[in-house]
């Protein structure tokens, strides 16, 4: 798997980000470098450029550096045309001859709109303007690869960091970037699965069971023409110039020779280091110097060991030459067991771009809005007949206080004995705060009590039955919400019912109105997609009559949602 594999480089050089380039290139899962200097990195030093062209304009060096940059993306032999024979500074030339060409209208563009808001908004703002909208990052991943990707994203976070304790202005970041030398380092325990890639002093207390060693056959570097060494007389550490081969003097010859043993010693301990990070598997590669390998190098040292162990030479395949294999077979029970299952990459959302111009794609479009639905007032209730509510005549009561009162009944009844329900209903009804008149909380009681015991009712006001349960979600593209007045979940299927007070049952099923059909239909297309494996059976319980009405599902599917 990608995380078992480590590559160890003895330095952060070139050969580092060209082997990090084409990993990505090949689609190798892989993490970047495990240490990063931020401001050495050539998209981040193109960014900064742009920064400095835009805290002064008149800089025709940082000018040019943003023109050539891929945020510019302006040619030399285009710069060059631009540049000669003008009378002013070069932003101003550009400005007067933008027209001229598009890919100095392109520049004049992106410069423009940045040099319009680099005094109102953070850094954190306009890097990420010119690096999304204006196409920024794009063009730097066509120019430098998408291993560009992680120093823009390491700059955006410093910009982030510095506004959070620092007035947010251009000047001051870049400033502040310069002198910190901001350097990212990644822990490399916790990188998952991932190649890595590090230097052999950072993978001390590592291992892995695979581990490449690509660059074995170059020599550490010389400390450069000056020495330092103690005069025997004071102990001081003074310093012994010698720039050339033919200037040194024997005290020079001694002490270069001290030096370069030490740093030989160092070498040779950091190939140890690097040897013994490979659990079961150790690759060990390099490349031919133009002077030959030396002596002195890792692969020269490796080599007699492979030798001396019996390893044998076979065809490489993919270049000349041969490889030496050595194979032991291994005693021991590996440490914790391989897993089996390949990693499988994401693909790369088609908004970020792609190799080779990285142009992102327009995003798909945006989904349509959702309605909302309240299923006890649906669309067209202008539609269909209404049962007639009970004279406001017939009784000197409130019918719409009835309604309620008689809701809050049947929502607390149920929790209580079958034996007391009467007697607690009448009492609270009797209440003076009801202001019900004479007769009427019997009469009230009465109908409530022909509800709850009700044959055809009994789970609906069972011990695991709900009262006023809020029902939300969404169907065919609208937002349903509601609140069913009796809902119970069995075991093998699900009962809703919903009370009409004051209202007279249909004389047939099929005469029942289009709205409380709408609405009960409604909620059993929200139940249905929360209880897929169960039926969803609904019902009207007409409360002045004590009258159930079973709706079959055929007469609800003609007024589903849609």
């Amino acid at each position: 798997q990608p995380g078992d594999v480590i590559a160890l480089v003895r330095r952060r050089n070139d050969f580092a980000r060209c082997l990090l380039r084409e990993l990505k290139r090949c689609g190798v899962p892989v993490a970047g470098l495990d240490r990063l200097e931020l401001t050495e990195q050539p998209a981040v030093q193109d960014l900064m450029a742009l920064g400095d062209a835009l805290l002064l304009p008149q800089d025709n060096l940082a000018f040019a550096c943003f023109l050539t940059s891929p945020l510019g993306a302006l040619t030399d032999t285009s710069l060059m045309e631009l540049a000669m024979d003008r009378r002013g500074p070069l932003w101003e030339a550009l400005r007067e001859r933008a027209a001229e060409r598009p890919d100095w209208q392109a520049a004049w563009q992106m410069f423009s709109g940045l040099l319009a808001r680099v005094d109102y908004v953070a850094p954190h703002a306009l890097f990420s303007e010119a690096l999304g909208p204006l196409g920024g990052r794009a063009r730097l991943f066509h120019r430098l690869g998408a291993e560009a990707g992680e120093p823009v994203d390491e700059l955006l976070n410093a910009a982030l960091t510095y506004s959070r304790t620092h007035p947010p202005s251009l000047q001051g970041f870049l400033h502040w970037l310069r002198r910190s030398a901001t350097t990212v380092k990644r822990e490399q325990e916790t990188q998952g699965a991932v190649v890595r890639i590090m230097t052999v002093h950072g993978a001390k207390g590592l291992q892995a069971p695979l581990v490449i060693l690509p660059d074995t056959t170059a020599l550490p570097p010389e400390d450069g023409t000056v020495l330092w060494a103690p005069d025997p007389a004071t102990g001081i550490e003074v310093p012994l110039w010698s720039p050339r081969k033919e200037l040194n003097c024997p005290a020079g010859e001694r002490l270069r020779a001290a030096v370069s043993a030490r740093r030989l010693e160092e070498h040779n301990r950091l190939l140890y280091v690097a040897l013994t990070r490979a659990e079961d598997r150790l690759l060990i590669c390099g490349w031919e110097p133009r002077k030959g390998v030396p002596p002195e190098c890792w692969y020269s040292l490796v080599q007699p060991a492979f030798l001396s162990l019996g390893a044998t030479a076979s065809p490489l395949g993919h270049w000349a030459g041969d490889v030496l294999r050595y194979e032991a077979l291994q005693l021991a029970r590996p440490l914790r067991e391989r897993a089996g299952d390949t990693i499988t990459l994401a693909p790369v959302p088609r908004w970020a771009g792609a190799a080779p111009d990285w142009r992102p794609a327009r995003p798909p479009a945006e989904p349509a809005r959702p309605l909302r639905l309240a299923p006890s007032r649906p669309e067209g209730v202008e539609h269909g007949p209404v049962p007639a509510a009970t004279s406001p005549l017939a009784s000197t009561g409130d019918r719409f206080r009835r309604g309620r009162l008689l809701h809050a009944l049947l929502q607390h009844l149920p929790g209580a004995a079958r034996e007391d329900r009467l007697a607690m209903a009448t009492a609270w009804l009797g209440q003076p705060g009801h202001a019900l008149p004479d007769g009427e909380a019997q009469l009230l009681a009465a109908e409530t009590m022909a509800i709850l015991d009700h044959p055809e009712l009994a789970d609906l006001f069972g011990p695991d039955s709900r009262a006023e349960v809020p029902l939300s979600g969404v169907v065919a593209d609208r937002v349903v919400g509601g609140l069913v007045d009796r809902l119970v979940v069995l075991a093998d299927r699900v009962l809703l019912a919903d009370f009409k007070t004051n209202r007279r049952p249909p004389a047939r099923l099929e005469e029942t109105p289009v709205v409380y059909l709408r609405q009960m239909a409604a909620y059993r297309a929200v139940l249905a997609g929360i209880f897929p494996d169960r039926p969803v059976r609904c019902c009207l319980v007409w409360t002045h009559a004590a009258q159930v009405s079973p709706l079959p599902d055929a007469l609800l599917d003609a007024h589903a949602p849609r």
